[in-house]
Formats: structure tokens, sequence, C-alpha cells
């Protein structure tokens, strides 16, 4: 019988697989400038409960767009040993040629260690971000991210996270 931990995992993998595999590449020209980037962040968690801790993460968004959506996977480590990831939507809008703002969700697995109890191995991320053109190529980004099971469980505190990362674009 497959681990708990595994089928959280193979169920977040299955719900984003589809979008990758049917999606198109679209041209840096159209969509606002859809590419591949690597983000690296790093913030607080806990940011509204008592306990804060530091948080990194690293992010691969893909330069494809499906219906205005692009796909991202991503993974965060806290000091405590908690780990989360997942991957999902997002959506991008360009107000100006230097700003962005951007809107994401996705499911991913949440092991706990000695870090919070969420309530779930199967946790839910969303996010919001804006980030700002250094110079070609090149984003910095903050962004306000929640973490909750959606009530998948009796416990589900939720968690709120602050980021700030850099975007880089890939060739």
């Amino acid at each position: 019988m497959p681990s708990l931990k595994f089928l959280g995992f193979a169920a977040s993998f299955s719900i984003a697989c589809p979008f990758f595999i049917h999606a198109s590449p679209v041209p840096h020209a159209v969509a606002g400038g859809s590419e591949d980037r690597l983000i690296f962040h790093g913030g607080v968690s806990g940011v509204f409960d008592g306990e804060k801790n530091p948080a990194l993460a690293i992010e691969y968004r893909w330069g494809v767009e499906k219906a205005g959506l692009q796909p991202w996977i991503g993974a965060g480590w806290a000091p405590d040993g908690a780990v989360f990831a997942g991957g999902g939507l997002l959506r991008t809008w360009r107000p100006s040629k230097r700003w962005e703002m951007v809107l994401g969700f996705g499911p991913g697995y949440y092991d706990r260690h000695e870090g919070l109890d969420l309530g779930s191995q199967i946790e839910f991320y969303s996010f919001a971000e804006a980030g700002w053109e250094l110079s070609p190529g090149r984003r910095v980004l903050l962004r306000f991210a929640h973490i909750s099971n959606a009530s998948l469980s009796e416990i589900n505190p939720g968690t709120e996270l602050v980021t700030l990362g850099m975007s880089f674009r890939l060739p």
C-alpha cells in the first residue's frame, strides 16, 4: 500500500501534469512576454502567528501560457525542518513595462518535521506577488502567500508568508 506522503505528492503532480503536457509555447512578444523563469526567494513564515520562522524557496515558471495561465512548480524549506513542494497555475498582469502583478495557486505536499502542524500533508498554496524589473531578465519580487489544507482535516490553522525574491529569465 503506498504511503500517504506518496499519494499526496502523486495527487499534486497529476493535477498539474495535464496542463504541462498540453500547453503550447507562446512567443515572447505575445501575452506580455511569457518566458521561462527561475526564482529564489526568502522571508518569514507565520506572519500572523505567535512563532515566526525563516523560509527559503526555489521556483520554476514555464514560459508557456494557456487561457492566460502559466504553470509553476516550487519547493520551500524552513530551519525547523518543514518542507513544502507543489505546483499549480499563475496569472500575470503587467500594468507597465517594468511592473508585474502575479496571482498563483496550487496543491502541494507538506512535511512538518518540527514545524507548524498544518493538519495535513496535502496543503494548498496561494500567493499574490508584485515584481519590478531591475534590468532585462532580472526582477525583484515581493510576495504574500497563504498555506492551508482547505479544511481537509480537523486541524487547519493555515499560515502566511512574506518573502522577497529574485527572478531570472532563462535562455
